[in-house]
């Protein structure tokens, strides 16, 4: 999947060999040009990931620079830069974030339960007379202890072997044919 996108028309690859064994992959990646699943993937694999959207002002843009270690520390940078007519690069402001990576504001505003057909969420009235509602196989104390005592008219079975009960201690199977 990588070396399929790195090798596409709207992306570019630069590798950095150090002694015979490519030691880094730098990757140019359009957002826009692939599936969003592709694209997390990619930005999952990576180590950094430097994301470049327009500024505030005209000739100002924004770098977001996520940087995960092998201990899995996260570290993230944002760096509001301006590009001049001889291309140099000007950096205006840098504001750096350590620790755990947020997630995406989008994300967060999503409500899973926005688009459902039904309500799963309970009104006081509903959740009241939940409640109040007694379920068929819990019992309360009351019932548990009336069906537990034997009371009057509850029934014994008394099995009293008698002489012509044929019954072999030894062989018990006796009478099975075997």
């Amino acid at each position: 999947m990588l070396s399929e996108l790195l090798q596409g028309t709207d992306t570019g690859a630069v590798l950095i060999i150090q002694g015979g064994a490519v030691r880094a992959v730098i990757g140019l990646l359009h957002a826009d040009m692939h599936q969003r699943g592709t694209v997390g993937s990619v930005c999952h694999l990576a180590t950094s990931v430097i994301t470049v959207a327009p500024g505030t002002k005209g000739d100002e843009a924004v770098a977001k620079i996520t940087k995960r270690s092998k201990l899995g520390k996260v570290t993230q940078d944002e760096e509001i830069f301006s590009i001049k007519g001889d291309f140099s690069v000007t950096v205006v402001s840098k504001t750096s974030h350590a620790g755990r990576r947020q997630t995406e504001p989008e994300e967060q505003q999503m409500d899973p339960t926005a688009n459902l057909t039904f309500n799963i969420r309970l009104s006081d009235t509903e959740r009241e007379a939940k409640e109040k509602l007694a379920l068929p196989f819990v019992f309360s104390k009351e019932k548990k202890t009336a069906l537990l005592q034997s009371g009057p008219g509850s029934g014994r079975i008394l099995y009293e072997p008698d002489a012509n009960d044929d019954y072999d201690q030894e062989d018990p199977d006796d009478d099975l044919d075997v």
